[in-house]
């Protein structure tokens, strides 16, 4: 009896070695089976395409493949609630958005979701934007503009993608860096507001690249891009730092995990994306897309989101933005 009385604390503790070991084994093995990368939006899109593209080389890298699955529908919410809620073990994570981690968590009260509902993996890219104006206004140049807008008789008008949008933002921050009012127009989606701007019905917005088509066309004029340097797509634009305007828009593509997931699989992650949008040719095809490459690391990823729902909340509590729900 006194020898087993002894030998239950040992064997005991070799089970409870064995667990951790075991436990450990299944860490260090991390990736075992595909990852599943949800894009809360329809396939074809722009963050559905840069997705693609860098999840496969991520596979690669990982040595497991990237599974890319398109959920869309509410804003982006339906995708990123089901990576919340999947299990924290670094097989499911998303996309994510300025939209869904800034503008909607603050715009939209039945959204739901935030950035704390996640953890950061890495920013990807910076998506250009560009400053564009209806060609019947007749001016070339950013300082152009901002003098007609200023003196002009009648109030002019910009177009959104809708009210409360990351654009609605972004384009009230440049409002008051240039100096003047504007009447808010807002559409459902970029291209019924870019068909009124072609048209005349509105005067002027900020836009994708969705808009290069109607610049090359000379069915818009293209002012200034919200860009670190010029774009190779739009080399003609200058950058609003060239032009002594100190403005950026919030326009990027990042990953996230469920809230939890162990730190090594995280960093495991991060440095995957790290190395994958290294690449020389993923670098490439993404210069040629007029977008820059961050790869910047989890906690960066968490304050620039934080910056940004600082900068949105501030309008909304001075009024600038006006929010119906």
């Amino acid at each position: 009896m006194n020898f087993l009385n002894r030998l239950r604390p040992m064997l005991l503790g070799a089970a409870a070695l064995s667990l951790a070991l075991a436990a450990g084994a299944a860490q260090a093995a991390w990736p075992e089976r595909p990852i599943k990368l949800i894009v809360p939006y329809p396939p074809g899109g722009l963050t559905d395409v840069v997705t693609r593209t860098i999840g496969d080389e991520v596979g690669r890298i990982l040595g497991q493949p990237v599974v890319v699955e398109n959920r869309a529908g509410a804003g982006g919410k339906i995708g990123l609630d089901a990576v919340k809620r999947a299990d924290k073990d670094g097989y499911t994570i998303g996309l994510a958005v300025p939209a869904t981690m800034v503008s909607l968590p603050l715009t939209d009260k039945n959204f739901g979701l935030s950035i704390q509902d996640f953890d950061s993996i890495t920013i990807a890219i910076e998506t250009y934007t560009v400053l564009v104006a209806n060609p019947q206004l007749k001016i070339s140049k950013l300082a152009e503009f901002t003098e007609q807008a200023k003196r002009s008789t009648r109030k002019f008008n910009y177009g959104t993608p809708g009210a409360g949008t990351s654009y609605h933002f972004n384009t009230v921050r440049l409002e008051r860096v240039l100096g003047f009012q504007a009447t808010h127009v807002p559409y459902k989606g970029e291209g019924p507001a870019l068909s009124d701007l072609a048209s005349g019905q509105i005067d002027f917005m900020i836009a994708t690249n969705t808009a290069k088509a109607f610049i090359d066309s000379g069915r818009l004029t293209a002012l200034a891009v919200a860009a670190p340097q010029r774009v190779e797509v739009l080399p003609q634009v200058p950058t609003f730092r060239e032009l002594g305007i100190d403005f950026t828009t919030d326009g990027w593509v990042g990953y996230v995990a469920p809230a939890g997931v162990p730190t090594d699989v995280l960093e495991k992650l991060n440095a995957a994306f790290s190395q994958a949008l290294k690449t020389p040719r993923i670098q490439q095809n993404f210069r040629a897309m007029g977008y820059t490459v961050i790869a910047n690391s989890p906690q960066e990823f968490r304050r620039i989101v934080e910056q940004s729902t600082q900068r949105y909340a501030e309008l909304i509590r001075s009024g600038a933005i006006k929010l119906e729900n």
